[in-house]
């Protein structure tokens, strides 16, 4: 099949097996982000790991993709993205087996991380993929879908998880990977276009600093209130990962072909699109984290019926992003991250003002609901925002900047929940544990309220034309 680096001739089956498996790619990474959180009170009787533990089984997942994202990317760029995302898919799905056969905490954590490398070569590529066949008007709709199936994994992730957990055991969570991710290898070798090819170098000196900065911040946060947050470690973490950071993007604005442009950030909906899916990803993965704990080790629920509790806050964006993105489409993005932020944010308060050891799920239920519709609002119209800020050869690199602040937004969101959740409470009592959980979820919904302000930074508009887009993001030249 010819390649097709833009939108002109792409038929309409080549679009509809592209959105097709680029979104059943992103479900079934998606869902393993999430499907652990079900599993996490069993992993804690089964492997007897606390709260540090049970964190880094989500942040080695995000951490590794948050790193992966924008070298497979850049590959995908240079040898073609349909290449890179079956190579992305198979590392996924290898790993998943790896995961399904750990018999302690540290063997699971390891495979996860190799799990996170396949899963971040995969996604950034998926969208770019359809992007590159999608015509401009028709984006906000395409990617409205791919952010139904997006949520429809965060919905199924803690559900699926549950279900699995109680009726077969946690490793199944992981078994289920296997098939789907040979089959999405199998169709997209025969029904997807292999992209045009740019100019493109990889930057493993960026790669380096950028996973240095990442994780050295990320432990410090898991691991300052069990080991002191004066201790020589916390401090190395802390310190040494903002000093890391800080190298990475000087170094980032010299490199000739660095790995996250810096000149792209001078996009405003590019910029202001990156921030919001950081924060906007932070609030979804620790409401996930802490939520699941509450409901099994606080509430006494099963696994089931906390996949089922959990449904409120994520259900809801299976219906509602479609028509987010068709709205986008219309009247921009920037008023829908606004709103879907700030329901978010309101959503996180209310859970952290009202819950109490003995006052039980009725009382979350209604904040579980305000906080899925502003998730289900914003998680589309993040994305279409930096997607439609660039020209066409930029579409691999801007996918795989916004997922990287996603991903790096969801170990951060871990991160923070378990420094906050940790310094107040424990998992002695259920009252302890509430005592760590209300001020974590006010720490988050303060973070949220100020992605409200950060929206309003994406122009009214979003969608450009080639003329539209600065200089420094003018579409690089094919090899």
């Amino acid at each position: 099949m010819a390649a097709t680096g833009t939108t002109t001739g792409a038929s309409p089956a080549l679009q509809r097996w592209t959105l097709i498996l680029g979104s059943l790619s992103s479900f079934l990474v998606g869902l393993d982000a999430l499907v652990v959180t079900t599993a996490l009170p069993t992993l804690h009787l089964q492997f007897g790991t606390g709260i540090e533990g049970l964190g880094w089984t989500v942040n080695a997942y995000e951490l590794a993709f948050a790193a992966s994202i924008l070298t497979g990317s850049t590959l995908g760029d240079r040898f073609g993205r349909r290449k890179l995302f079956v190579v992305g898919i198979a590392v996924f799905t290898i790993a998943s087996a790896a995961c399904a056969l750990s018999t302690n905490v540290e063997f699971l954590i390891f495979a996860r991380v190799v799990q996170g490398i396949g899963g971040g070569i995969a996604v950034p590529l998926a969208l770019a993929l359809i992007t590159d066949v999608t015509p401009p008007q028709s984006r906000g709709k395409a990617l409205g879908i791919w952010g139904a199936f997006t949520g429809l994994a965060v919905a199924a992730g803690p559900l699926v998880g549950g279900a699995i957990v109680e009726g077969l055991a946690w490793q199944w969570i992981f078994w289920l990977n296997v098939p789907v991710g040979v089959a999405i290898i199998a169709l997209t070798s025969a029904k997807v276009a292999e992209s045009a090819r740019f100019k493109a170098t990889a930057d493993p000196i960026g790669l380096l600093l950028a996973t240095l900065g990442i994780f050295g911040v990320a432990a410090g946060l898991i691991r300052g209130n069990s080991a002191g947050w004066t201790s020589l470690w916390v401090l190395v973490g802390l310190i040494g990962g903002v000093v890391a950071l800080v190298l990475f993007v000087v170094y980032e604005h010299r490199a000739p072909n660095a790995m996250m442009p810096m000149r792209m950030f001078a996009n405003r909906s590019f910029t202001a699109g990156c921030v919001a899916g950081f924060i906007l990803m932070a609030g979804i993965f620790a409401l996930g984290f802490l939520t699941a704990q509450y409901l099994q080790l606080a509430l006494g629920k099963t696994p089931l019926n906390v996949g089922l509790g959990l449904l409120p806050a994520t259900g809801v964006a299976l219906f509602i992003a479609p028509v987010t993105g068709r709205l986008a489409d219309r009247i921009g993005e920037r008023p829908l991250i606004m709103l879907g932020l700030g329901l978010q944010a309101a959503g996180l308060l209310l859970i952290g003002l009202l819950v109490t050891d003995t006052s039980g799920y009725g009382t979350i239920i209604g904040p579980l609901f305000v906080t899925g519709f502003g998730i289900a609002i914003a998680f589309p119209t993040v994305t279409t925002a930096v997607m439609r800020s660039v020209g066409p050869a930029e579409v691999g690199i801007a996918s795989g900047t916004s997922n990287t602040f996603r991903q790096v937004g969801a170990v951060f969101g871990v991160a923070i929940a378990t420094a906050v959740f940790a310094g107040n409470g424990s998992y002695r009592t259920p009252a302890e544990f509430v005592s760590g959980l209300s001020p974590a979820f006010i720490v988050l919904a303060v973070l949220c309220a100020l992605g409200v302000g950060v929206g309003a930074l994406v122009r009214r508009t979003a969608t450009t034309t080639a003329a539209d887009v600065p200089a420094a993001v003018v579409p690089r030249t094919t090899s």
